[in-house]
C-alpha cells in the first residue's frame, strides 16, 4: 500500500509539474503609505507538459496580480492547452480570477473561477471537434517550501465545487493537483 502511495505521487509530480514564476517577496508591507505599485503588482504563470505515445498535453497560463497586503492578493490569469490524442488534437483557452491568502509562512488558501473553451471529438470514429464552455470554481490550501529567498516549492491540492459527473468537463476529477516551483521575476 505505501508504495503503490510513493508511486501515486511520483506520478502525480511527473504528470502534472508545473512550472511557474509569481512574485518576489517584499521586505516592507505595502499600505497606502508606503510600498509603491511595483511592490504591489507581480508578474508570473505556470506552464505544464506531459505526454505519451499517443498523448500529450502542453500548456501555459500567465497570470498578473495585486497584492493587497502581504496576506492577502488576487489577479487574473490565463490558460492555453494544446492536446493531442492519437490523430485528434484541440486548442483549449480560458482564463479567470484567483484570490490567495496566506494563513502563515508556509500555508495558504486558494480559489479560482476558470472558464474554459475547449474541443471534444464527438463520435467515436468522427474527426469532427465540437467546442465546448466548461467553468470551474476551485477551492483549496497549499504549502510553499522555500529554497532560496526567490525561489520556492508549492504544492496545491483544489476541489472544483462547480464539477457534476464528469461528462463534457475537461477534467477527469473534481480534485486537482498543482505541484511547481515559483520564482520572482524582479
Amino acid at each position: 500500500m505505501k508504495v503503490k502511495l510513493v508511486a501515486a505521487f511520483v506520478l502525480c509530480l511527473v504528470c502534472f509539474l508545473d512550472a511557474s514564476a509569481q512574485y518576489r517577496q517584499s521586505k516592507r508591507r505595502p499600505s497606502a503609505s508606503n510600498g509603491g505599485l511595483s511592490d504591489r503588482i507581480y508578474f508570473g504563470g505556470g506552464g505544464g507538459f506531459s505526454g505519451g505515445t499517443q498523448f500529450l498535453n502542453v500548456s501555459v497560463s500567465p497570470l498578473v496580480g495585486y497584492k493587497f497586503t502581504e496576506k492577502f492578493s488576487g489577479g487574473v490569469q490565463l490558460v492555453y492547452q494544446y492536446v493531442k490524442f492519437g490523430d485528434v488534437s484541440a486548442n483549449n483557452y480560458g482564463g479567470g480570477p484567483f484570490v490567495r491568502y496566506n494563513f502563515a509562512q508556509k500555508l495558504f488558501g486558494y480559489t479560482q473561477y476558470e472558464y474554459l473553451n475547449y474541443g471534444m471529438t464527438t463520435g467515436a470514429m468522427s474527426n469532427s471537434n465540437e467546442r465546448l464552455d466548461f467553468t470551474s470554481w476551485f477551492v483549496g490550501l497549499g504549502y510553499t517550501e522555500p529554497i532560496s529567498d526567490r525561489v520556492a516549492f508549492n504544492i496545491t491540492a483544489l476541489y472544483n465545487l462547480l464539477y457534476r459527473d464528469g461528462s463534457n468537463s475537461p477534467y477527469r476529477s473534481p480534485l486537482q493537483f498543482r505541484v511547481g516551483i515559483v520564482a520572482g521575476l524582479f
